[in-house]
């Protein structure tokens, strides 16, 4: 039940973002969603040979960005989808049983947007060895 009201603010929270950013003329739709809270991938992938991958890491890095990429950006369709759902549910005066109901739905698909960034970190965690992750997490923490 705490995790469902957790949700649902952040949701709601983000929601209210959305509507103030709308109202203001910034009509992006990325930044309607939660920044990433990491963004491991892109780093490796711009620090390849300072990070001095192996072959095998090469493969697996390249084998992860034909599908990965792909996987986030549908999940991301997704969550937009739903907060135009709640935008317009907002503005059509729905019931609060229905706002609530879209609102953790958003909630529910930023937090799978957090966790798929976490799972990647994971994965890097498992690939690199513990000096590459650790020297791709400074380069990170770098920009």
């Amino acid at each position: 039940m705490k995790r469902f009201f957790l949700t649902a603010a952040f949701a709601l929270a983000a929601a209210s973002a959305a509507m103030a950013d709308s109202h203001s003329g910034k009509q992006n739709a990325k930044r309607e969603l939660s920044a990433p809270i990491i963004r491991l991938t892109p780093v490796i992938k711009m620090n390849a040979d300072a990070l001095a991958l192996t072959a095998q890491q090469r493969a697996d890095l390249q084998s992860w960005l034909a599908t990965m990429p792909a996987k986030r950006k549908a999940l991301e369709a997704e969550a937009l989808q739903a907060r135009a759902a709640l935008r317009q549910a907002i503005l059509a005066g729905a019931a609060k049983e229905e706002r609530d109901a879209l609102a953790q739905k958003v909630g529910a698909y930023e937090v799978q947007l957090v966790t798929m960034r976490g799972n990647c970190v994971d994965h890097w965690r498992s690939v690199l060895t513990a000096d590459q992750f650790a020297q791709a997490i400074l380069l990170m923490q770098s920009k």
